[in-house]
């Protein structure tokens, strides 16, 4: 539950990273990424949701480091993201 989280994510393909259902509370997210090669490209996909209304992914590029937050009215938040190397994405 505490510490560090890894996840291999594959070149070319979309791998959800976070995803929190009926959550009310803020929550921060560090990421950082690693590739082999040295050089994190690609992009990524954020969606918080406001209570029930849907909400639409905003998109971003990739860079070694990333800070997600969920707000209190984030009742669904998901971030995807999709390299165009593979990387290993380690959370906080």
């Amino acid at each position: 539950m505490f510490g560090m989280k890894t996840v291999v994510c594959p070149a070319g393909q979309w791998t959800t990273l976070i995803r929190s259902r009926f959550a009310q509370l803020p929550k921060v997210w560090r990421v950082h990424l690693r590739s082999e090669d040295g050089e994190v490209a690609g992009e990524f996909a954020e969606t918080k949701s406001i209570w029930i209304f849907p909400g639409h992914p905003v998109h971003g590029k990739l860079c070694d480091r990333l800070t997600f937050v969920r707000g209190y009215w984030n009742t669904f938040y998901t971030v995807r993201i999709r390299p165009r190397a593979t990387v290993m994405a380690e959370m906080r």
